[in-house]
């Protein structure tokens, strides 16, 4: 019998027309119900857009407050270097002993006198990146327990590159020290 109805062998003008105004009131029942749901998902999607972006204002008030306590905390981290010269004379260099005549020295001998001072080894120029006045606050955001997402967030939102976070030893040769 569903055989006789899938083929074609039908002749469809003998059939009874649809009642008009019943196919009306499904597809009015179809549009309303489709209109109210698609209206309380808008409306429960835009009150979840708000409770974002309060959550998100009071992030962002709270990461101020937090910038102006590191800005006022301050730099206690300075970088120490000690620089220790030998007293006793090495193979490069030469103690002159300094010769007078009648308490007088001479010119030559005055220049004969001077010790070769050692110079300090030579040190790579640059700043580190947690030492630079750029990054310095955003290290101490990190310090403070502010997860590394947000701080890269907020270097990026200043136009800081954010992955010189990950590289706290980095030197910069364009680095600003406090001076």
């Amino acid at each position: 019998m569903n055989e006789n109805i899938l083929q074609n062998s039908i002749d469809k003008t003998q059939i009874p027309p649809l009642h008009q105004k019943r196919i009306l009131a499904f597809v009015n029942h179809f549009v309303i119900s489709s209109c109210s749901f698609l209206n309380d998902f808008a409306s429960k999607c835009e009150t979840k857009f708000i409770e974002v972006e309060r959550k998100m204002q009071k992030v962002e008030a709270s990461l101020i407050i937090i910038e102006s306590k590191l800005s006022s905390i301050p730099n206690q981290i300075e970088p120490k270097q000690k620089v220790e010269l030998d007293s006793s004379p090495s193979a490069g260099q030469e103690v002159h002993e300094e010769k007078k005549v009648d308490n007088v020295p001479s010119v030559a001998e005055e220049n004969d006198t001077i010790e070769q001072v050692p110079s300090p080894p030579l040190e790579e120029t640059g700043v580190k990146a947690c030492e630079d006045e750029r990054y310095k606050r955003f290290f101490k955001m990190l310090q403070f327990g502010v997860p590394i997402a947000a701080v890269k967030l907020k270097m990026k939102a200043e136009g800081v590159d954010p992955d010189i976070i990950d590289t706290p030893n980095l030197l910069l040769t364009d680095g600003i020290t406090a001076s």
